[in-house]
């Protein structure tokens, strides 16, 4: 199993790194629910200390962060380096792979992020438990991450044509937030993205632009690809949809 993971690993990271130069212009909803953790930043009350966003990649919530709070310079942590060297150079960067909980040097935070990150780790529970056991009284984690019921389309059309489905299983929320007492958890919501491309092979194309592209499934052959292609719910322009579900949940440490 161990070995099996580090295979998994390896195969993430070097996604991730080939599209480091490219990542921003095609991290749409990565972009959008950066501004929608900053949207939430602004209502709370954090105290003085060092911000960590982690699984940073090129700084995309880092930088939304920063536009907001101008004094703030945060520390971005990422598995990817050719991700972090798409960075500011003034900040704080750490190379590491949270798989491997934080590094000893992070502890007594007042505040940690994390965007499109927990779903690519080997035992999120732990390491969200990790995480918040870093933060100091009163500090706060925000994560966001797609869920299970993300890809309908997706999962209908490989159903209906007796084709794998090749995307990640996204984690259920009960099952990564289980051992955290309900009053831990101050804020909870699931939202609906909905991407359109002119065809699947744009679609699939967009996955690959942001690294995201890793299966633990055996890469399409063309005439499966053709015939998700045919059969994927079309739009009035015959464009086709991917759908996200995507919960931002906010913990605070008593």
């Amino acid at each position: 199993m161990i070995m099996k993971n580090n295979i998994w690993n390896e195969t993430v990271k070097k996604n991730f790194n080939n599209a480091a130069e490219n990542y921003l212009g095609y991290s749409n909803i990565q972009k959008y629910f950066a501004e929608k953790i900053v949207s939430f930043l602004k209502d709370l009350k954090i105290q003085k200390g060092e911000w960590i966003d982690l699984g940073s990649g090129t700084g995309l919530l880092a930088d939304e962060i920063e536009k907001e709070f101008s004094r703030k310079k945060i520390t971005r942590i990422d598995f990817s380096k050719k991700m972090l060297l798409q960075n500011k150079e003034s900040r704080k960067k750490i190379l590491w792979d949270l798989n491997n909980c934080l590094p000893p040097s992070i502890r007594n935070c007042p505040l940690m992020t994390s965007n499109f990150c927990i779903h690519w780790l080997d035992d999120p529970e732990k390491i969200l438990k990790d995480w918040f056991s870093k933060l100091r009284s009163e500090g706060y984690l925000i994560v966001s991450y797609p869920t299970i019921n993300s890809f309908p389309e997706w999962k209908k059309t490989c159903k209906e044509t007796n084709i794998e489905y090749s995307g990640l299983n996204f984690p259920l929320s009960r099952d990564i937030f289980k051992s955290f007492d309900c009053n831990e958890i101050i804020f909870s919501n699931k939202y609906s993205y909905i991407e359109n491309f002119p065809d699947i092979y744009k679609l699939f194309r967009s996955i690959v632009n942001v690294g995201a592209q890793s299966s633990k499934c055996k890469r399409k052959k063309v005439h499966e690809l053709k015939k998700l292609q045919k059969f994927w719910p079309k739009k009035e322009t015959n464009s086709v949809n991917l759908t996200w579900e995507i919960e931002i949940r906010i913990l605070k440490k008593s």
